[in-house]
């Protein structure tokens, strides 16, 4: 499909060299004072420039100086600014406990000669943390204010992590001072299995990156180290449901500029409103690499996933939009699209065009190989494959139980069942992952990104290596998106060994002896006339009615494929309802 005229080409060494010029003037700014920005309540600015865009050296020199005048300009300050005084010290100290500092000031592939060492970002984070301390001591209601919004936003983390009492433990995370909720977060980062595989990412040990699988939150899994964001309309609605007093004067503001407009637009500019606040956060990690980490997906109306053209008209026109609210620079977006006929077709266009994007409704390698090959043909500096594993494995468990009476004549148990399905989508992952090798597609540009992962902790599952396949058996793909129920159960596991290249260990052979017996497996397994030498499909898990992405009715009818796109467009329409249930207030 031909690039429409309306799409703007995008060279990478034009898109790089602007990325280049935004951090040359980043970096630039990290020289002046950032005293201003902070006391008028610019805190996160003012700590990515100190955390991400100064010299180590210099700014290791230099904010000793900087606290001594927060200390001196928060004794006359008004107490709006004592607030933002007092956020900026805890919230430094917080961030100098994390996974930040490997970005840049820690970096020794960035600054080989001047990068911080451990010991030098705890004294800078113990200082900022002592003055924080004084701080709260001297304005109580700047430290209860700050307090409270600390607890608002644990509150609404706990509940989206599933915790049986979330304004219960929001109490005893944050405690009963600044000090005591730094000190208890930097804690529970330390200890993170989930930040243990973006330390082995940082060291050289794995290639995987960790996602945010959530539109909020995300200050959070950037303590633990994730470099990207994945969405879609439910996430959104959610971020929103997470934040109502942060969304709601925004959602208002849009229905009063846009009063005409329909319910498919009123979602596009809530979605870019919320989706812009995520790139915002992760702009930094996207100018650092150059491009090749540190985007947010943006999903395309998923109603209509069978039409190309609407597709690429509206990836299009946020990407202008986007780029103008960016102020020129380039967006840390890429568009998720369907893996369907119609989404290649947009895939194409855009990536010919320099625009990445993100693959979703993805289950079978005769999906995902095509779209690797249209990535590979293009021009964007990176795009994901998104492997929806759990939503594979949920499909092929009730297929198999399904099949119970048949089963159990052959010998097999309903546990043996429910253990295979749990693989299914892992064996998926595994199979695209050679092949992807042998095809020697570039791994930075075509990021296998696995998704809609699943905690399978009954006794049925005591035979697998971990309640979470999706996890410790993945390492090395390109990206291992956590929704943060997940996050939450594979960080209270007790630790867990952690091989950086598991994604190339075989799935046991057994489990293959029960999965032929599911068409959906079979299907997504298969590679068929995709098949390069030395990839033939075993004889018997060949599917029995093979799809391939040109039948459109019948990709879009699988079974996985067809759950999906029906819990997508079931809530984009809540979200579009939700919207406009908002107009009344407008008067």
């Amino acid at each position: 499909m031909a690039r429409p005229t309306s799409l703007p080409h995008h060279a990478p060494e034009d898109l790089r060299r602007r990325l280049r010029e935004e951090l040359s003037h980043a970096r630039a700014q990290a020289r002046h004072d950032l005293l201003p920005w902070i006391a008028s309540g610019a805190v996160e600015p003012a700590l990515d420039h100190l955390l991400f865009f100064s010299e180590p050296g210099a700014m290791d020199d230099a904010l000793p100086g900087l606290l001594t005048r927060v200390q001196q300009a928060f004794a006359t300050a008004t107490p709006e600014g004592q607030r933002h005084l007092l956020r900026f010290c805890a919230e430094l100290s917080l961030r100098m406990f994390s996974q930040l500092p490997a970005w840049n000031l820690s970096n020794a592939a960035l600054h080989p000669s001047s990068a911080l060492g451990p010991g030098e970002i705890a004294r800078a984070a113990g200082e900022a943390l002592t003055l924080a301390n004084v701080l709260a001591k001297d304005s109580p209601p700047a430290a209860d204010a700050l307090l409270e919004a600390y607890r608002v936003e644990a509150s609404a983390r706990c509940r989206a992590e599933g915790a049986e009492d979330p304004d219960g433990e929001a109490l005893r995370l944050v405690g009963r001072s600044v000090t005591e909720y730094v000190e208890a977060t930097a804690h529970g980062v330390a200890a993170s299995n989930l930040g243990r595989i973006a330390r082995m990412r940082q060291a050289g040990a794995t290639r995987t990156e960790i996602s945010n699988d959530y539109a909020a939150f995300l200050p959070h899994a950037l303590l633990l180290g994730a470099s990207f964001v994945t969405c879609n309309p439910p996430l959104v609605d959610l971020a929103w449901k997470a934040a109502p007093a942060k969304w709601d004067p925004v959602v208002d503001g849009l229905l009063a500029a846009h009063r005409k407009a329909d319910g498919d637009t009123l979602a596009r500019l809530v979605t870019l409103e919320i989706v812009l606040a995520n790139m915002r956060r992760l702009r930094p990690i996207f100018l650092l690499t150059e491009g090749r980490m540190g985007c947010v997906s943006l999903q395309v109306n998923p109603k209509r996933h069978d039409d190309a053209e609407t597709m690429l008209r509206d990836a299009g026109a946020l990407y202008a939009e986007l780029e103008r609210r960016l102020d020129g620079g380039v967006p840390n977006v890429v568009f998720k699209l369907p893996g369907t006929q119609a989404g290649l077709e947009a895939c194409r266009a855009l990536t010919a065009s320099g625009i990445g994007v993100t693959i979703t409704l993805n289950f079978g390698l005769f999906q995902h190989l095509p779209f690797a090959e249209a990535i590979s043909s293009g021009q964007a500096l990176y795009s994901t494959l998104a492997h929806m594993s759990g939503r594979l494995a949920f499909p092929v468990r009730d297929e198999l139980l399904g099949k119970m009476g048949e089963l159990e004549g052959q010998g097999f148990s309903e546990g043996q069942v429910r253990l295979a399905a749990a693989w299914s989508g892992v064996a998926v992952l595994k199979r695209l992952q050679r092949c992807l090798a042998a095809r020697q597609v570039d791994p930075g540009r075509v990021k296998p990104l696995i998704a809609s992962l699943r905690v399978y902790t009954e006794e049925a599952y005591a035979g697998l290596p971990s309640p979470i396949p999706d996890i410790t058996e993945v390492l090395g793909v390109g990206i291992l998106t956590v929704f943060p129920n997940v996050r939450r159960a594979f960080d209270r596991l007790p630790l867990v060994p952690l091989d950086g290249q598991s994604i190339e260990t075989p799935v046991p052979e057994e489990v293959f002896s029960v999965l032929r017996h599911s068409e959906v497996f079979k299907q997504a397994h298969w590679l068929g006339p995709l098949a390069a030498p030395g990839e033939a499909d075993p004889a018997d898990l060949l599917p029995a009615h093979p799809l391939a992405l040109a039948s459109r009715s019948a990709t879009s009818g699988w079974t996985p494929v067809a759950n999906t796109l029906n819990e997508f467009c079931k809530a984009y329409d809540s979200f579009v309802d939700r919207i406009q249930a908002r107009r009344p207030r407008l008067g």
